[in-house]
């Protein structure tokens, strides 16, 4: 599944959109150009390489000179201990790229479970727990909630309280979220 993860693109500057932020990129298509976002996303997965976590979003908030950059990492082994590493490498890599001028701030945690799930590797820590899972059919889009009850690279299965089992493709999934119980 690709990252779901909404982002305030609104708040997201394109790379092309300031000179002193304009970088080719490389393996893009016609337009060689990657938002800040697609870059600073590419140092993260860097960044988590061989760490045992996992970059399910990046996000960008605020105006040049107060921005604040938030990734989403995740993993078997996601504690403080591997948060903070990741941290300090890609602030290495930050450091070092400087992909975003002037101030920031950067914010590494795990997604929360009030955040939707954006990467099919986060299912199975979620079997046996209420989902609430919109994706798409033949006829558009629907929702179903329920117990997932599987989780493969290739579907979901969740189980109704009443009925069938929902098996949905992960390249028909549009979203999903623990379904919390406030």
């Amino acid at each position: 599944m690709s990252d779901a993860h909404p982002t305030d693109s609104a708040d997201a500057p394109r790379l092309d959109a300031g000179a002193d932020e304009a970088r080719p990129a490389t393996g893009l298509g016609a337009t060689g150009i990657q938002t800040l976002e697609d870059r600073l996303r590419a140092l993260a997965d860097e960044a988590a390489e061989d760490s045992g976590l996992y970059i399910v979003g990046v996000a960008v908030r605020g105006r040049p000179g107060s921005r604040v950059v938030e990734v989403y990492a995740d993993g078997d082994g996601a504690g403080i201990d591997e948060l903070a590493g990741l941290s300090r490498r890609l602030s290495f890599l930050l450091d070092t790229e400087d992909p975003v001028k002037g101030h920031y701030r950067l914010d590494v945690s795990t997604p929360g479970a009030d955040r939707p799930l954006a990467d099919i590797r986060q299912y199975p820590q979620h079997v046996g727990r209420t989902l609430v899972v919109r994706y798409a059919t033949a006829a558009g889009d629907a929702e179903a909630t329920g117990t997932l009850a599987e989780a493969t690279p290739d579907a979901i299965t969740l189980q109704p309280e009443a009925g069938d089992a929902v098996v949905v493709a992960v390249a028909d999934l549009l979203e999903a979220r623990v379904a919390l119980p406030w």
